[in-house]
């Protein structure tokens, strides 16, 4: 055989699996576009929560520039703190009110004192949350079976203004 019948065989080969990837390639749509990124957060805010078992406020904030340490492992509760930007749920914060006497008929009462053992039912506690500087809506949800009751909430320019940072 010819080197030059090797040449056109070889180039024949290649046209083709030109022509058949080009082929294969216009019939594959082009991949949806990739969401964007979520925020990112820009540290953390020590937050203090007030209220009871129905209302909840945030009614001081710190702002630390210490990322987020996240959610305490093992912790699992109904009562949530959430972080919102528009309607994009940036972050979601279990509330540990184990210590405080959230019972329904509790409510409005003394402190409870037994033994060593002191229960409240009104809540005081500290939350570290992340921090967002798009986020415009906190709310707290507490879970009930199937549906969540809301106890609360404040603007992201509220929350920003408790830790003297205004707008």
């Amino acid at each position: 055989m010819h080197s030059t019948h090797l040449l056109g065989g070889g180039l024949l080969i290649a046209v083709l699996g030109w022509f058949a990837a080009r082929h294969d390639a216009a019939a594959v749509p082009p991949a949806p576009p990739l969401p964007p990124a979520p925020p990112t957060a820009a540290g953390h805010y020590a937050l203090v929560v007030q209220g009871d078992r129905d209302q909840l406020a945030i009614t001081h904030a710190v702002a630390k520039p210490d990322p987020w340490a996240g959610v305490p492992k093992g912790l699992d509760s109904p009562w949530l703190l959430r972080v919102w930007q528009a309607d994009q749920l940036l972050a979601e914060v279990p509330l540990d009110l184990t210590p405080f006497d959230t019972r329904p008929d509790r409510k409005g009462g003394a402190v409870r004192v037994e033994g060593c053992i002191v229960q409240d039912p009104k809540v005081a506690l500290l939350v570290n949350a992340p921090r967002f500087a798009g986020a415009t809506a906190w709310t707290f949800v507490r879970r009930d079976g199937d549906r969540e009751v809301r106890l609360g909430g404040q603007t992201g320019d509220q929350v920003r203004a408790l830790a003297g940072g205004g707008r």
